[in-house]
């Protein structure tokens, strides 16, 4: 390879390098994934941030975002309040606090899910068993087999 050569396919490189830099996006935001951006809108929610569970985005994909949540159809919702506010633990489900417990998870599910559908990219929201918190916590699950089984 000549001299000109080398230097021309030096130089095509080098401006290629800059016109590649000059369109990437540079705001922080832009460089970290978009689930990263939705965990985080999460936590610096005032409201959610003051709740002892921690509502977090699981998956973001096709405009839906999978959050996760304590209960589900497996889990009873008192097993899981339990769990977060131990004065309520062992209450029956009329009892005034497990009522009002129900109440302060239900707002805070459903502050979660504005969040997310605040976002222009987000079209829908569905909730998925938090199974690690639920393990932290002592509680036992079933095995997704049965509650599969149970659901049908």
């Amino acid at each position: 390879m000549d001299r000109f050569t080398r230097n021309a396919v030096i130089g095509t490189a080098l401006l290629t390098g800059l016109l590649i830099l000059s369109v990437l996006p540079w705001d922080d935001r832009s460089w970290s994934p978009r689930i990263w951006q939705l965990n985080d809108l999460l936590k610096q929610d005032e409201m959610l941030a003051a709740y002892p569970y921690e509502f977090r985005a699981l998956l973001f994909l096709n405009g839906i975002v999978t959050l996760k949540r304590p209960h589900d159809a497996a889990i009873p919702v008192a097993v899981a309040l339990g769990a977060l506010e131990p004065a309520v633990a062992g209450k029956s489900p009329d009892d005034p606090a497990m009522v009002a417990a129900r109440d302060r998870l239900q707002r805070h599910e459903m502050r979660a899910i504005e969040l997310m559908l605040e976002q222009p990219d987000v079209h829908s929201v569905i909730w998925s068993l938090d199974r690690a918190w639920l393990n932290g916590k002592g509680i036992s699950l079933p095995s997704p087999d049965a509650a599969a089984s149970a659901a049908q």
